[in-house]
């Protein structure tokens, strides 16, 4: 029994060493295990970057560092990018890189090395605001505009109707702030990624409908990157979209500027004249040499005109009327009919060449001023041959050659009807010269052309900063003679246009008027007549002392005049009486009034 329990026991203690061993033998199992996970934690390391994400814009730099660079052993990291248009990157040996942005878009760095977790950047490239406006052009709807670095502007307007700007620009660069509050603060947002700038600009140069002034200031605002843009220009008070187009060098846009030539140095000085600043009573303006003599030029005429030692005139109302002719060599016979217009149809203009009528006609609903055909006609019999069919709203005569006009344009028209426009823009006021020139006001400034050759030599004088009711000049050896009214004071006065410096002089005191009525003026040998005060008075002026002389037409049991031509060497004036009806009536030396027939 003893030795069973011995042997028992001896069983049990083998059985606990066995259990024993196995216990320390996972146990040993598990602490390698734990052994070995530490170890591998210590091998693979995990890097920490300066950014997992960078925003920067083309053309900059921005250097990636891996902050626990040190920490890490200074391992060697291996640094690459996806999609090297966008950006590249450079090792630096040091636990850092250098990225360089080349295009907009996005790309993804990724940093490697052993023992290391792999690392990304994701790298997105913008496109980099404007650096500077200067040397930058923009298209808009409207037109370019270009900005040249040497400080210069160009403003094309429209090349195809020669309306352009050029210039001198200050740019001052702004923020979206100071854009807020100036009165383009419609741009801000407008563009992505802009830059804002003001440009605060000086006219050379302006022509707009043939209009030409200097000096003129205009601010635009711009807000751009490198593609596009939104303009502001104070000229028009709107924002445009622009898009960028090419930059032209200030040679090639001067050689765009149609019809920018200098005046030429042998016929007109290039030296602009400033208007007078007063009539002096004591010491008036005068031209002593001053001789209106004809010199070839025939101008129409709305009511009357002398062919020979006839009167042709017109006698009638706006809606039935006819051309009649007098003699005037006193015989007193009865005036002859000379031509009548179809029913419906009335004479609105008519003028000579000195041998044969030309007649202007409209419809009589039109009133005298709807000229739509254009007829010439032999004085003693045949019928009229239409020249044109157009709107012409007054015309002369110049060397067998018609010269009209609509207001709009000027056009030069052959006695075969061959027409051909030789000015495109505005016409207030014109005279051509046996020499081919042609003196015309645009509506701010006196051009020269030459209608020989159709050249536009420029213009004669800056901006008169006048308002011509009158339709008529007169070109007389150094001087262009012309009746003004100014809308600011509603005044008449009679001016001389130096054509050698531009200088304009006051000849005559500014005499009242009104804006609603046309004023008559006539230039005969020394002496300019002018209608003043609404049409009810004449004004005669003797250009070569200054001496002036004034009638009132009410003192006279007249009414208004409304228009003087010359007949037999003396005035002859257009007038109503206190009734309406109208008179064709002579005025002699002592400005004393005399009946030749009546207009109705």
């Amino acid at each position: 029994m003893e030795n069973e329990q011995q042997k028992s026991i001896g069983v049990l203690i083998v059985k606990l060493i066995l259990l024993g061993i196995a216990v320390l033998g996972a146990v040993l199992m598990l602490m390698g295990v734990i052994l070995g996970w530490f170890k591998r934690e210590a091998e693979i390391k995990k890097p920490a970057l300066s950014q997992e994400s960078l925003q920067i814009q083309e053309g900059e730099k921005y250097t990636l560092e891996i902050t626990n660079y040190h920490d890490l052993g200074e391992p060697p990291f291996r640094w690459a990018i996806e999609d090297r248009e966008v950006a590249s990157v450079r090792d630096n040996k040091d636990g850092t890189a250098e990225i360089v942005a080349k295009a907009p878009g996005t790309a993804t760095v990724t940093i490697k090395a052993e023992n290391c977790e792999d690392m990304q950047c994701s790298v997105v490239v913008t496109r980099a605001p404007i650096a500077s406006i200067a040397g930058t052009a923009w298209e808009t709807e409207d037109g370019d505009y270009f900005f040249l670095e040497d400080g210069s502007y160009y403003y094309f307007v429209s090349p195809k109707t020669e309306n352009y700007i050029k210039g001198t620009i200050q740019i001052k660069e702004m923020t979206g702030d100071e854009m807020l509050s100036t009165e383009a603060a419609i741009l801000v947002n407008s563009v992505d990624r802009a830059a804002y700038f003001k440009l605060d600009t000086v006219a050379d140069l302006e022509i707009y409908y043939g209009s030409r002034r200097r000096g003129s200031r205009y601010t635009i605002y711009v807000a751009a990157n490198e593609e596009e843009a939104a303009i502001y220009d104070s000229g028009w008070s709107e924002a445009l979209p622009a898009k960028k187009i090419d930059l032209l060098t200030a040679s090639a846009l001067d050689g765009k500027f149609p019809g920018g030539a200098d005046i030429p140095v042998d016929i007109i000085s290039d030296t602009a004249g400033t208007v007078a600043a007063s009539y002096s009573p004591d010491n008036p303006f005068t031209v002593p040499d001053a001789d209106f003599s004809f010199d070839g030029t025939y101008k129409e005429s709305l009511n009357a005109i002398q062919i020979g030692n006839e009167l042709i005139f017109k006698r009638g109302d706006k809606e039935h009327n006819a051309l009649y002719r007098l003699p005037l060599d006193g015989s007193g016979a009865q005036p002859e009919l000379v031509y009548q217009p179809a029913d419906g149809r009335i004479v609105t203009i008519f003028g000579t060449d000195g041998t044969q009528l030309l007649i202007g006609e409209g419809d009589a609903q039109n009133g005298s001023y709807g000229t739509d055909s254009l007829y010439r006609m032999d004085l003693y019999g045949g019928s009229p041959v239409l020249l044109v069919e157009d709107a012409v709203s007054d015309f002369c005569v110049c060397d067998n050659t018609i010269y009209y006009t609509d207001y709009s344009r000027l056009v030069k028209l052959s006695m075969s009807g061959r027409s051909e426009v030789i000015w495109e823009y505005g016409v207030y006021c014109y005279d051509v010269t046996e020499d081919d020139l042609l003196f015309l006001f645009d509506g701010d400034v006196w051009e020269l052309l030459d209608t020989g050759t159709g050249e536009d030599c420029g213009y004669l004088c800056e901006s008169c900063n006048q308002s011509y009711e009158c339709d008529i000049a007169e070109q007389s050896g150094d001087y262009l003679y012309y009746l003004a009214y100014d809308y600011d004071t509603e005044t008449v006065s009679l001016r001389a246009l130096d054509i050698w410096n531009g200088a304009e002089n006051l000849l005559s005191p500014s005499y009242s008027g009104t804006k609603h009525d046309t004023y008559c003026v006539l230039f005969s040998g020394k002496y300019a007549y002018f209608t003043t005060e609404d049409g009810e008075s004449l004004v005669r002026l003797d250009v070569t002392s200054g001496v002036q002389k004034q009638i009132y037409f009410d003192d006279l049991d007249y009414w208004y005049a409304n228009e003087i031509v010359e007949v037999n060497g003396q005035p002859l004036l257009y007038l109503y009486d206190e009734d309406g009806n109208g008179w064709y009536v002579s005025l002699d030396q002592d400005m004393n009034l005399n009946v030749v027939t009546s207009a109705f």
